[in-house]
């Protein structure tokens, strides 16, 4: 009011300002964040830190409105907490495990060792390993190395990483006609977490010939013909909210 030309404010029976939506966005849009990081197959740490903001934005906004009436602002901020603290909580709850440690899995130096230092011949009647064919595309993060799907231990193994974030989920090969047949078995290797499920594709020359989901303690026999392909590509995806790991693994997977 204005009173002798002088303005003041009132005092009496004023609203509080209305509390800005940036607290709230920030929230909402760190929750999300997580959450698309998690159907992703992969990104972890971007989970952690985004579910993490997102408990810190509504812990703010619950620490603003103590001691007063519980309004909208309220009820947003402990939604967005709450959300935030389960997507923390999921993220590491479905965490790698870290036994055996990263070496052993890898073949490192307190793996179990062998006399050999060269690779087995392949099966009878293939032409060569998979493995000894270098790949034209992808193949980050897949690695040759030993791996124990259901209880068996597989010397010649192909292992693919399904963390997109930081790995390739597929691995292309030139076939130049060479080769008839492609065969493989598939698995989940037993060190995966429980949840961890994966999805296998064999492309040939762009068309999908075999498509598998599997989890821990699963196989499938991969057995595709190749006569006349020019190209071969597999590719691992996680499935669902699995976790992302180095646990698909492509079993003595040879040409013919």
């Amino acid at each position: 009011m204005r009173t002798d030309g002088i303005t003041t404010a009132p005092t009496e029976g004023t609203r509080p300002r209305p509390a800005r939506l940036l607290p709230q966005g920030v929230g909402v849009i760190a929750d999300l964040a997580a959450v698309a990081a998690l159907l992703s197959g992969g990104g972890r740490p971007i989970v952690l830190a985004a579910s993490a903001g997102a408990v810190l934005t509504g812990g703010y906004l619950l620490i603003r409105r103590l001691g007063q009436p519980v309004d909208r602002t309220a009820l947003v901020g402990l939604a967005v907490a709450v959300a935030g603290a389960a997507i923390f909580g999921y993220a590491l709850r479905t965490a790698p495990a870290t036994t055996p440690s990263a070496a052993a899995r890898d073949g490192g130096a307190t793996a179990p060792t062998t006399a050999t230092t060269s690779a087995a011949p392949p099966p009878d009647g293939a032409t060569t390993w998979l493995f000894d064919l270098p790949p034209v595309e992808g193949g980050e993060g897949w690695r040759h190395r030993a791996a124990t799907v259901n209880g068996q231990r597989y010397e010649q193994s192909v292992v693919a990483s399904t963390c997109s974030a930081t790995n390739d989920g597929a691995e292309s090969f030139n076939l130049g006609k060479r080769f008839t047949r492609f065969k493989a078995t598939v698995g989940v290797t037993d060190t995966a977490p429980d949840d961890y499920h994966t999805r296998f594709t064999v492309l040939v020359d762009g068309e999908a010939v075999f498509r598998r989901e599997l989890g821990l303690g699963d196989t499938a026999a991969v057995d595709v013909p190749l006569t006349g392909a020019l190209r071969l590509m597999l590719k691992v995806e996680s499935v669902g909210l699995t976790s992302c790991d180095d646990a698909a693994v492509w079993v003595e997977a040879a040409l013919w």
